[in-house]
């Protein structure tokens, strides 16, 4: 046998050991070869099959697919992912193979799923299916905070109108009723009509605040009389013309925060100053939004999770501190670290992270999202702290570093200020006085502002020489 012929037959015998460089995947607009090597495939080809706009962030080493109005963040070398503003597993993790990002079927199923795209079959007959829409229900829910009404059976977060009487909600996704809305007390009924679901009131009812909830997924209206501290339906991405902040107020509902000597309450003065901060904002040009509108209970991944699906520029949580002791004063902001700076930051953070789930604690040390905007976001609390420090009677203690379970997973600068200590008699009063509430909430939108101004500036194309 001559040696050009041995190699011959060497080289057919490595091609056929070596694994599919591509596999055929059936989609509505026919069949497509999709990068393979052995049980890994090309997540990006297959998420952009769907018609998902599929970019790469340089500065934060992620993807990010956009199929409207659903979003999926992913980054090479781990197995976690933003959906929807969400931090979540995956099956697998995610690599980079031969200038490729692939992952396991499993992991591939994960992120089409949210986006309302299956899977089915096997490598050797893959079909890429788009889901039959999501099945809604209504239910009218008497909670301690009020009367609710629960949308259940679909992650999608509709847009919000409103007439006399009516409430909109528009989905972006198929949507079908699993069952009819009830008629009880103040909801009178409601049907679907091309994605839109329009719920009738009771005269006298309105809708005072929206918020989601995960696990399982659900859209909450909160229902109250009219003139009972009703606000408007929230403003959504689509109607945004400049900046827009999210302002966190700590705790809510069931979860009062720390606790005054005279029965100060943390939950009460956060709202109260994220009210005047969002005020002062608005008055500057800036679309402020709170997390919570009242007295709720907001579980803290759905605090950020809000800043991210609206594409907030910036996101700043307001807190009032506690110390067994009670001479404790000052002020201190916090940006995101896995590491807390030193054992007080370690122990506000224990404090603050409480009502966190145990395991949404580990997800901390995923970087995916802060590690972009961890300068962005010490210069924001660095200019949060300053403006305060300028404050006659407040200490300065200073720019700290800690693990807080509101700001992961955050896509937007983000920063945690805690502006007082609610455990020191003096600082209680100041902090519940409303002179003092308006110096504190000026302080923190100039802040804010300045540090806007700031980015915005730093974006700009420099000028052609």
């Amino acid at each position: 046998m001559t040696r050009q012929r041995i190699l011959s037959i060497a080289a057919v015998l490595v091609l056929a050991a070596a694994p599919l460089a591509a596999l055929t995947v059936n989609t509505p607009k026919g069949p497509a070869e999709v990068f393979a090597r052995g049980d890994l495939v090309d997540l990006v080809e297959l998420l952009r099959l769907t018609g998902a706009d599929v970019q790469f962030a340089p500065a934060a080493g992620s993807y990010t697919a956009l199929l409207d109005p659903h979003e999926a963040q992913f980054t090479p070398g781990g197995n976690l992912a933003v959906i929807d503003g969400k931090l979540v597993s995956l099956p697998g993790p995610v690599r980079t193979l031969e200038g490729h990002v692939v992952g396991s079927l499993a992991t591939a199923g994960a992120l089409l799923a949210p986006l309302g795209w299956s899977l089915r079959g096997t490598a050797a007959a893959l079909e890429l299916v788009a889901s039959g829409g999501d099945r809604l229900e209504v239910a009218r829910v008497v909670s301690p905070t009020g009367t609710l009404a629960v949308i259940r059976g679909t992650a999608q977060r509709p847009r919000l109108g409103s007439a006399p009487g009516i409430v909109t909600l528009t989905f972006a996704g198929p949507v079908t009723m699993g069952a009819p809305v009830p008629v009880e007390a103040e909801l009178l009924g409601g049907d679907l009509r091309e994605g839109t679901l329009t719920l009738r009131l009771a005269p006298g009812i309105e809708v005072a605040s929206t918020y989601p909830l995960d696990n399982p997924p659900r859209f909450v209206l909160k229902l109250e009389a009219s003139g009972a501290g009703a606000v408007s339906a929230p403003a959504t991405s689509e109607t945004r013309t400049g900046p827009l902040v999210v302002l966190d107020p700590g705790h809510g509902g069931e979860d009062q925060g720390a606790k005054g000597p005279a029965g100060e309450l943390e939950k009460d003065i956060t709202l109260a100053l994220a009210r005047l901060v969002a005020g002062r904002l608005q008055a500057a040009g800036v679309t402020a939004r709170l997390t919570r509108d009242g007295d709720e209970s907001v579980p803290l991944a759905d605090r950020t999770a809000l800043a991210n699906r609206l594409r907030a520029d910036a996101f700043v949580s307001i807190h009032a501190n506690a110390s067994p002791a009670r001479g404790a004063k000052g002020a201190e902001t916090y940006f995101m670290n896995v590491d807390a700076s030193d054992p007080q930051a370690a122990q506000s953070a224990a404090r603050e992270n409480a009502s966190a789930p145990a395991d949404t604690v580990q997800l901390i040390l995923w970087d995916l999202a802060h590690v972009a905007n961890i300068t962005a976001s010490s210069r924001l609390a660095r200019g949060l702290q300053e403006r305060l420090d300028a404050l006659q009677g407040i200490r300065d203690r200073g720019v700290k570093q800690a693990p807080f379970v509101v700001l992961t997973g955050a896509t937007a600068p983000a920063a945690l200020v805690e502006v007082g200590f609610l455990s020191n008699p003096d600082e209680a009063g100041r902090l519940t006085g409303r002179g003092s509430q308006d110096e504190l909430a000026a302080a923190l939108s100039e802040a804010i502002v300045g540090f806007l101004r700031t980015a915005a500036a730093a974006t700009e194309p420099s000028p052609t020489p």
